[in-house]
């Protein structure tokens, strides 16, 4: 763990360790459970208020939506089968024969989802400029810069709620869709 305590340059928020160690010990805690049953506990996570049909409503649009998370697959896996979404990417938990090993594979570092944004734009044909990032937390804070347009919805840090250009302040994804499409009519 960084030795004694001793801040790592770089190291995850607190500087005490690294992301990646970070998620190494995470995943250790969910050593020898089911795979199963983790998909069923993340089964049980509620969406926001009205974002089944908010998500609906802009995929009929032809919006291209795409999940990037430092969390796990188990939210990332259900967003694109439930709702549809085009492009998923988040860390991973390691499964042999449906069972969790206690090992994780890093895809992507707390506050480096802007470094996925260059796989989006190819995939989607888009130019940085017609990316709308949405994001809660400080980690965001690339993807908010590195986008056209950003906004923090449901957020948790101060941080963030400077660096995007709207706020929601709600937690109903009604509000965040009204703001999706005013931006790309504008």
């Amino acid at each position: 763990m960084g030795g004694q305590g001793i801040p790592i340059p770089g190291g995850f928020p607190g500087g005490k360790i690294s992301y990646k160690r970070f998620c190494e010990l995470d995943a250790a805690h969910w050593k020898g459970m089911s795979e199963k049953r983790l998909r069923a506990i993340f089964k049980n996570v509620r969406y926001s208020k009205n974002a089944v049909s908010s998500i609906a409503k802009l995929k009929k649009l032809g919006f291209k939506l795409a999940a990037v998370s430092t969390g796990l697959q188990f939210m990332t896996d259900r967003v694109r089968r439930e709702l549809k979404f085009d492009y998923c990417i988040s860390n991973r938990l390691v499964s042999r024969n449906g069972l969790l090993t206690g090992g994780v594979k890093v895809s992507l570092e707390h506050g480096a989802k802007h470094t996925i944004l260059a796989q989006i734009y190819k995939k989607f044909k888009v130019r940085p400029r017609e990316v709308i990032a949405v994001g809660d937390s400080e980690g965001d804070i690339p993807l908010a810069k590195n986008s056209g347009y950003s906004i923090a919805f449901n957020c948790t840090s101060i941080e963030l709620s400077k660096a995007v250009d709207y706020n929601c302040r709600t937690r109903d994804f009604n509000e965040l869709y009204r703001k999706i499409v005013s931006v790309n009519h504008e």
